[in-house]
């Protein structure tokens, strides 16, 4: 393969990211999709994903397509684009018919650089319709996972990304993830269309730093403190449900250890303020729900400890993953107990209700919202699930589970609110505007703080804070509220306010009979059901925890980390073995390879040294090359 100059990525790099040079993999990457491959990438969590496709994007010139499926990482990653000068859009089911229209046009006319999209705008005819007609050059899958039914996050929108590569066949496509096993990575490759030229990047996910320990304990609050106080440093603790963070950062601060509480039900502004607090430094400990993590990059995290036992692998890798991101040694904690798995087990079943109460909770939700048969498809209406589920006696568990999977039957999408902040657009262009505040000077502060704070405010709606615009102007947030509906009312503004209840978009006309796909669903809930065996396993096998991992994601030749609870007790059943055995092989190995009969020689014969050698070669200190001879390596 031809290498590309390697100083314009470089200086691509530097100018926008501030970084002189890449992580590993990350210019390869780049590489391959600059020449037009079709090219996979499978990075670790923190291994620095975006880049490996905006940069070739600005390379390539034109617009960049990225499907994503989560609309606060979408938002997260247009407001980073927008800070460093680049123009990016995010379209998703919470816009407005009036932003949506707004940014087609501005989609259409080449305005953007980075487009990021939902999986289900891909299939209305707007949207292929202007894909036709726009210079896209190159389309980008982020969680490319969610492509697979054998993966822990399966979307079955992401398959209508293969209809959309029919448009866009001349151009190359980049997927990537966090993690994948090969039935994931086989299934990835099938659905994008890749091409016979693809180019596949896996960085292992072994990362040498990070100390893996599993603690079987019942009693886990006074355990948490242990750690906490023992380790020190920065942290997060992932817990199951959003009244398990009030209750253990509650405990958290009552022994004086400066926690908060993270999870979705908490408005946009109250999720930015904690982040911001605990990224700074000022909090400590972050107590979450696994609605943390996406896009955060704090290097110095000490620990991350899962107070609850996650339901796979890849949730726990993923969410562990967010240690120790600076290089430093850091520890990843899972806590269980024998009732945490019976628990666990009665969870995951409740995810799946049978077609006849699934069908109950759709009818029930289109009687609330006055929907008749045939109607309602794309469509968006407000929701209370708690009014729901008190007027036709359903649990609210029953719903949300319910809802869940008629999104990944494709009849609905749900949107959180919380995850779409409030938007502002000036409607009056700047004459108009500063004839306005001359007139009416009670609004001149007003608008030019607004001004100064939102740059692009007068071409698309920008995202804003109330919050931060009250803390500007030294006023109450309700009355920064009531001047920008005023002005929406003046038609100099169009303010969308943050809606504080969910909404949910209909993908289809009401249906007489709900498409139910029985044998899929029984699919899934055996893929589910292995995946949660799978990190029981892991957690009651006496295996080391990295090997244990590696495996599970297709690495099989993976050594012996030497660093998690189960390598370090076998270290420590050794005594002084190990010590002696490696200080001896260490210096007489040092610049030379000898034969295992010297290596015997050097240690002795002594059982518990022949112990310690085996410890050492398992973890890869001593390594035996291609001449049968072995080598030390520090």
């Amino acid at each position: 393969m031809p290498i590309l100059p390697r100083m314009q990525a470089v200086e691509i790099l530097t100018k926008y990211w501030g970084h002189n040079r890449f992580r590993p993999l990350q210019e390869e990457i780049i590489n391959s999709v600059v020449l037009k491959q079709d090219t996979l990438a499978i990075l670790p969590t923190g291994g620095g994903k975006s880049i490996c496709f905006q940069i070739p994007g600005l390379i390539l010139g034109g617009i960049t397509l990225v499907v994503s499926p989560l609309i606060s990482l979408m938002n997260d990653q247009v407001e980073n684009l927008r800070k460093k000068g680049l123009s990016a859009l995010a379209f998703h089911s919470g816009l407005s018919k009036r932003e949506a229209d707004i940014e087609y046009m501005n989609f259409k006319n080449g305005k953007y650089k980075f487009v990021y999209v939902s999986p289900e705008r891909l299939k209305t005819e707007q949207f292929k319709e202007i894909i036709a007609l726009t210079n896209v050059t190159l389309l980008a899958v982020d969680e490319a996972h969610c492509i697979s039914q054998w993966g822990y996050d399966f979307r079955p929108e992401y398959l209508l990304i293969s209809e959309i590569r029919t448009f866009l066949s001349e151009i190359p496509c980049i997927a990537l993830t966090a993690s994948a096993t090969p039935k994931v990575e086989k299934d990835i490759l099938k659905y994008l269309n890749f091409n016979a030229e693809q180019n596949i990047f896996r960085q292992t996910i072994i990362r040498p730093n990070l100390k893996y320990v599993v603690l079987e304990e019942e009693n886990k609050n006074e355990r948490l403190l242990k750690i906490v106080i023992r380790l020190g440093g920065t942290g997060i603790v992932y817990v199951k449900n959003r009244k398990s963070t009030a209750m253990v950062a509650s405990l958290l601060n009552k022994n004086n250890i400066k926690a908060d509480y993270y999870h979705a039900g908490l408005t946009y502004e109250e999720r930015n303020k904690k982040q911001e607090l605990w990224q700074s430094g000022s909090i400590r400990i972050i107590v979450c729900t696994n609605a943390f993590g996406m896009g955060i990059d704090k290097g110095n995290v000490r620990f991350v400890v899962h107070y609850d036992i996650p339901e796979s692998p890849e949730a726990y890798y993923q969410e562990a993953g967010r240690a120790g991101r600076d290089g430093a040694d850091s520890w990843c904690i899972l806590m269980y107990c024998q009732p945490d798995m019976v628990l666990a087990e009665q969870q995951l079943n409740s995810k799946f209700l049978d077609k006849k109460k699934v069908e109950a909770i759709f009818v029930a939700l289109c009687n609330q919202l006055q929907l008749s048969y045939g109607a309602g498809c794309e469509e968006t209406f407000e929701f209370d699930s708690l009014e729901l589920a008190k007027k036709y006696n359903f649990s609210l568990p029953e719903i949300h589970t319910a809802f869940n999977m008629m999104q990944k039957d494709e009849i609905m999408k749900l949107s959180d609110a919380y995850s779409n902040p409030s938007r502002l657009l000036i409607i009056s262009d700047n004459s108009e505007l500063y004839r306005f505040y001359l007139k009416n000077p009670t609004f001149e502060l007003f608008i030019k703080t607004i001004l100064r704070m939102y740059g692009g405010i007068f071409d698309n709606y920008i995202h804003i804070s109330e919050f931060e615009i009250a803390n500007n102007l030294k006023i109450p947030v309700d009355k920064v509220k009531g001047g920008l509906l005023r002005l929406t009312n003046m038609k100099h503004f169009d303010y969308i306010p943050q809606n504080l209840k969910p909404t949910v978009t209909f993908l289809v006309q009401r249906p007489v009979n709900l498409p139910f796909n029985q044998v899929r669903w029984q699919f899934l809930k055996q893929t589910a059901q292995e995946r949660l065996k799978a990190i029981f396993q892991y957690a009651i096998e006496k295996k080391c925890r990295q090997q244990a991992l590696s495996k599970y994601f297709g690495e099989n030749e993976s050594e012996l980390c030497g660093k998690c609870d189960l390598c370090r007790a076998r270290k420590s059943n050794l005594g002084d073995s190990v010590k002696i055995v490696k200080d001896r092989l260490s210096n007489a190995l040092s610049d030379k390879s000898i034969s295992f009969e010297d290596i015997l020689i050097l240690t002795g014969e002594k059982k518990e040294h022949i112990e310690a050698l085996r410890f050492l070669m398992d973890t890869g200190k001593l390594k035996k090359n291609k001449e049968g001879l072995y080598r030390w390596q520090d």
